[in-house]
């Protein structure tokens, strides 16, 4: 009798296994024809970025990679070449800023006399910022003349000064100034780059 029994058993295991495979089977095929409502779609676009920011420095209209000053500089000489800024065709719209700075070959700053156009306001920062906007193929100028100061004595003969023009631009467009710049004028930036509402 306990033979009987066990062979009901397994006769009922491996009935309740061939069962269990079957409902797997059918659940397998049930879960492959079955799906709930789905759908997903995808775009592509292309954002084509506008044109580089560049600009030249000019001495007397050429553009120029080194400024060029002729004859013996004397207390009082006055170097009336104009220096300014270029901009290319195919640049951005851009804001300016420049600086001049004039040091010996000692290293000591001179305080040459620069005249600027009425375009330019100067900063606490010793930058000149370009009032108004600077576009392709504007010709803008910066300085207008240069004066060697008289308080200049014999000690100083045959000293050579650098005169550095630095012009710094940068993209009109979404607050760049404001962002970058943080010693501009408070004012300049209100008339010249406003905060824009994004």
């Amino acid at each position: 009798m306990n033979n009987v029994k066990t062979k009901r058993r397994l006769s009922g295991s491996t009935i309740a296994i061939i069962v269990l495979s079957i409902m797997l089977l059918a659940s397998i095929a049930v879960g492959v024809t079955l799906a709930y409502f789905t759908s997903n779609a995808s775009a592509t676009g292309n954002i084509t970025l506008g044109d580089p920011i560049n600009i030249n420095i000019t001495q007397g209209g050429s553009t120029v990679s080194s400024l060029t000053f002729s004859g013996d500089a004397l207390p009082g000489h006055v170097y009336d070449q104009v220096i300014g800024v270029s901009v290319p065709a195919d640049t951005s719209d851009a804001l300016l800023r420049a600086k001049l700075t004039i040091t010996n070959n000692d290293g000591a700053t001179l305080n040459v006399t620069a005249t600027t156009v009425d375009s330019w306001q100067l900063g606490d920062d010793e930058y000149h910022y370009y009032k108004g906007v600077a576009s392709a193929n504007d010709s803008i100028d910066f300085v207008t003349s240069i004066t060697i100061p008289t308080t200049l004595t014999n000690a100083d003969a045959n000293k050579t000064y650098n005169i550095d023009v630095v012009v710094e631009a940068i993209q009109e467009a979404n607050n760049a100034a404001r962002s970058v710049w943080t010693t501009a004028p408070a004012d300049w930036l209100d008339t010249y780059n406003p905060i824009s509402e994004g």
